[in-house]
């Protein structure tokens, strides 16, 4: 079957979501990409990209790394591999308006777009970073939260741990931040010993298991869980679970 699509039918859609729901442009990668840009190099324009000042448990190279990341804007798509699983369970689904949510290591605005595009309030999302050249993404080191506890509703981590020398600290903190019964969906990537780099000796490349096991007792529902195929490829590391709060953690 062939499908076709009328230059009307793309100006009847725009029509549509201009005037009844704009945010729905961000579920398109393009879309993001061109806000999100646009946005990135008024803020560039006025020298606004700062560096947060506490490194501890950051690995070296990670800033740098990371800096080289956002100013290429890459990793469009990448993000949606955590944040379309995490809208499919219900209470998200049905509540995302109302929930708190927090972004860690987006580097650019385009994960918190995708945020909008699902359904969050703009306003009760935010996003932290040790560089930032948005308000909307908060200066800090996520071993080192700058929020109180019981904070968030969702915690979205997506492929951060590996820039840590202390995941265990960084995870408690998201856990720490976050309101019983949050949800907290993390992505990370499975690299087998053999075929790890010199420059990637010590890094954190969890399976599944690894990383509930830092999360221990807190664990209430695992929604969502996502290992490579085998031990023996790199693959993506995704799980999805929300916490109990009980008086130990």
């Amino acid at each position: 079957m062939q499908l076709e699509i009328e230059k009307s039918d793309v100006q009847g859609i725009i029509n549509y979501l201009l005037q009844n729901k704009p945010s729905d442009l961000f579920l398109l990668n393009i879309a993001r990409y061109i806000v999100g840009k646009r946005r990135f190099n008024e803020a560039k324009s006025r020298d606004k990209i700062d560096v947060s000042s506490s490194i501890e448990f950051v690995r070296n190279g990670a800033i740098k790394q990371n800096y080289s990341g956002m100013l290429s804007f890459s990793s469009v798509e990448r993000t949606n591999r955590l944040i379309r699983p995490l809208c499919a369970i219900d209470k998200i689904f049905f509540k995302a308006h109302e929930m708190s949510v927090l972004s860690i290591g987006p580097r650019t605005e385009m994960e918190l777009l995708s945020l909008v595009a699902q359904g969050f309030d703009p306003d009760k999302i935010r996003g932290l970073d040790l560089i930032s050249y948005s308000s909307w993404i908060d200066i800090g080191n996520m071993h080192y939260m700058p929020y109180n506890d019981d904070t968030f509703d969702v915690v979205i981590a997506g492929w951060v741990l590996a820039y840590s020398d202390n995941p265990e600290r960084a995870c408690q903190e998201m856990l720490r931040v976050s309101k019983d019964g949050c949800i907290i969906a993390i992505g990370s990537t499975y690299i087998p010993e053999k075929q790890r780099e010199e420059e990637d000796v010590g890094r954190f490349f969890p399976k599944v298991d690894e990383l509930l096991l830092i999360f221990g007792n807190a664990i209430k529902n695992v929604y969502i869980r996502h290992d490579p195929e085998s031990d023996d490829v790199i693959g993506r590391t995704i799980v999805i679970f929300d916490v109990c709060k009980g008086e130990d953690n």
